[in-house]
């Protein structure tokens, strides 16, 4: 592993497992670096319910929705970063 990490890094370099490769990949529709942002929302969004390192996956309350959940007003498809949009 390299040089320890800091808070104020901009960049970084990591060596991805193919397991590791296939969730971004599958996160991003085939593209690494959208399925990495994608995955730092996920990550946002179940912060912000509450969830913290070392806390047990099953009490991250997922649904089964697709882009066109019927459990919420807004589709998922429309939570989409801004950025993204701009593509």
């Amino acid at each position: 592993m390299g040089r320890p990490s800091n808070p104020q890094t901009r960049y970084f370099q990591r060596t991805l497992s193919d397991p590791q490769r296939m969730i971004l990949l599958a996160a991003g529709k085939g593209n690494l670096c959208r399925g990495f942002e994608n995955v730092l929302d996920l990550y946002s969004e179940a912060h912000n319910q509450g969830f913290r390192p070392g806390d047990d996956l099953s009490i991250l309350n997922i649904g089964r929705g697709t882009t066109n959940n019927p459990n919420t007003e807004e589709s998922v498809g429309d939570k989409v970063r801004e950025t993204l949009r701009e593509e």
